[in-house]
């Protein structure tokens, strides 16, 4: 493994120090190469879906002008899934979203008692709510036997989160691959999507939270705000490869967090060697 820096690694023996059994290192082949796939469509999501698997079919493209939230509904046969994907930030709009650190609550959702998430990414989902919905329920009503994804980086990455909570009170079984995801809502919302993606263990969890290295974003909006991280995170430095993946549980400052990014940087818009919407891959 290719060593850290003097930072990352005085970062990531604290943060083993503090909770050794919460940090484990190497995954399989087959959740690695999941988790790269995932990784494709999000990345591919800032060209409109520039290079995706082959065995992707794109169902219809989401959007609304007010909030420039951008998503595909997409359909993979031969894995039999329906997969929705949320683009990131590109846009000032976008941007306004991202600094819009107020908690709202979730009433999208009362079945998350106390639940409140990031007011820009909540005036996101609903500006999009019935047609995601809408497309969803097309879907599963025409492939009945499909699993139900749902994906993004960065801010899509959040309106993911958001998106797979609603969908998860109607639909069983929902799997959420995030990367780059900033907090995106409080501890009774944690607490709730934890709960419900089965997130206690790598074993049963349905909620993947991708970080790489020193991603900034991760560590946004501050937790003195009221926010806090869920699902299982899989942290990925260099070289990439299943053994260089840490699988981090809990709720201490660990593996990503612990490295001390700040916002945007290299770390948050490449993950697995694809940058976002290069399409070079």
């Amino acid at each position: 493994m290719k060593p850290f820096s003097a930072i990352r690694a005085f970062g990531f023996s604290v943060a083993v120090g503090q909770c050794l059994a919460a940090t484990t290192q190497g995954v399989s082949d087959n959740i690695y190469n999941r988790l790269v796939e995932m990784a494709t469509i999000s990345q591919a999501a800032y060209a409109d879906l520039c290079n995706i698997p082959a065995t992707m079919t794109t169902v219809k493209k989401i959007y609304n002008a007010h909030t420039d939230i951008n998503g595909w509904v997409l359909r993979d046969d031969s894995r039999q899934e329906i997969v929705i994907v949320f683009r990131g930030t590109g846009s000032d709009t976008n941007l306004q979203l991202d600094t819009n650190y107020t908690l709202a609550p979730f009433d999208t959702l009362p079945q998350c008692v106390g639940c409140s998430v990031h007011g820009g990414y909540y005036l996101g989902w609903t500006s999009v709510q019935a047609e995601v919905e809408s497309l969803a329920q097309q879907q599963a009503n025409k492939y009945h036997d499909y699993a139900l994804t749902v994906t993004g980086h960065s801010l899509g990455a959040s309106i993911a989160a958001i998106t797979a909570a609603q969908l998860s009170a109607i639909y069983d079984h929902v799997r959420l691959y995030t990367f780059g995801e900033p907090r995106t809502g409080n501890q009774a919302y944690g607490s709730y999507m934890n709960e419900r993606f089965q997130a206690a263990s790598p074993e049963t969890t349905r909620y993947f939270r991708v970080t790489h290295a020193n991603d900034g974003i991760p560590n946004l909006p501050p937790a003195e705000q009221g926010y806090v991280h869920s699902g299982v995170e899989y942290w990925s430095v260099e070289p990439q490869s299943p053994d260089s993946m840490f699988v981090c549980t809990g709720n201490e400052i660990q593996c990503c967090e612990a490295q001390g990014g700040q916002g945007v940087n290299d770390a948050h818009v490449t993950y697995f060697g694809m940058t976002s919407g290069a399409c070079t891959w």
